[in-house]
């Protein structure tokens, strides 16, 4: 079977992003033929008379490639946000093969969407699909109550598992890592205030942060002044680097506020052992147990988080239970082989 899938640029050096690590994961796995179709802002990537042009003529060449690829299936990757939904829908519009669309987060995902001409064009994109793949039981609820009538499958995100045994972390003092993009939606502001008033309690740990996005050096700023030394960033990392820094964390933690669906760090961090401490929205339920596997907390909530913070990281003797249960969730329930195989079939399927 050949398909034509979209995602941002797959190099992780250049763009951070959770669709992108999806797509990657789809095609390494897959024994499908895939052609990717860059859609999406990279990282850096500034509006502009040029950007703009390129964006009118994107579901031109769209077509162009779904035809010359003679492709069974257009996969669309695409978030719940303005710019995704103008942008995809026009693809959709565009296509004359089966689509199977994926939703990945985006702040309508659980928002009701007010502008009537937007709502009305997030209609026409979800109806184009032949089937439109969600990450959580949730998600399908809230858009089925939404939108009637149309297919909808549950597919939750999934990683590659490790049968190696949880690596032992030997610091001295705890790291608590942060690694995504650099956006105001992961909830930056609220963490850069945790780490300011745990600092002033005298809370004794290491932060280490990798990505990029338009927040960078204001949170980059903002924690050096409150960490000083004991605060590292990194840029953007990948591969075996990345794995490495999941692999001696003690701590993962994602506050964010909005617009999340099911990270990929988090089942990343969880399949590496980490202590994940996330905000409670759209698919993060279906993956942590708050205190069994991780911890989720209510997101903007400062005080709630500092005080998870400041338990987890006074009490390693809760560390090593929550570990493995992290890894054993990761592995009985989002590997990546149940993914491909649950995937083939809705492929199949949408070729029928």
């Amino acid at each position: 079977m050949k398909i034509v899938i979209t995602a941002p640029s797959l190099d992780e050096r250049r763009n951070v992003s959770g669709i992108s690590t999806v797509v990657r994961q789809i095609i390494e796995h897959n024994g499908h033929e895939f052609i990717h179709f860059q859609a999406g802002r990279q990282d850096g990537e500034r509006s502009g008379p040029a950007w703009l042009v390129k964006q009118l003529l994107l579901p031109f060449r769209f077509r162009r490639v779904t035809e010359i690829e003679n492709a069974d299936v257009v996969h669309i990757n695409t978030a719940l946000t303005d710019r995704s939904i103008w942008r995809d829908a026009a693809l959709a519009r565009m296509s004359r093969k089966p689509i199977v669309l994926s939703i990945h987060g985006g702040k309508y995902l659980l928002e009701d969407i007010a502008n009537p001409r937007l709502a009305r064009t997030t209609e026409r994109l979800l109806r184009a699909a032949k089937t439109v793949v969600v990450l959580s039981e949730a998600e399908k609820e809230h858009i089925a109550r939404r939108w009637k009538g149309i297919d909808i499958r549950v597919l939750p995100n999934a990683v590659a598992t490790r049968d190696s045994p949880i690596t032992v972390r030997e610091n001295a003092l705890p790291v608590v890592l942060f690694l995504g993009r650099l956006h105001g939606s992961k909830g930056l502001a609220v963490l850069s205030e945790v780490c300011k008033r745990l600092a002033a309690d005298g809370i004794e740990f290491q932060f280490r942060c990798f990505g990029d996005g338009p927040m960078r050096d204001e949170f980059v700023g903002s924690m050096s002044n409150a960490l000083s030394d004991r605060f590292f960033y990194g840029g953007v990392i990948s591969g075996d680097g990345k794995f490495s820094e999941y692999d001696n964390a003690d701590i993962f933690v994602l506050p964010s506020i909005y617009g999340e669906g099911l990270p990929m760090a988090i089942l990343e961090a969880m399949a590496s052992g980490c202590i994940v401490v996330a905000s409670e929205m759209a698919s993060v339920s279906a993956v942590i147990n708050n205190g069994v596997n991780g911890y989720t907390i209510e997101p903007g909530n400062v005080d709630q988080l500092i005080a998870r913070l400041k338990d987890t990281l006074t009490d390693r003797s809760k560390w090593q239970p929550i570990r493995e249960a992290a890894v054993d969730t990761v592995r009985n329930n989002f590997a990546i082989e149940d993914y491909i195989a649950k995937l083939d079939a809705i492929y199949a399927d949408a070729t029928k």
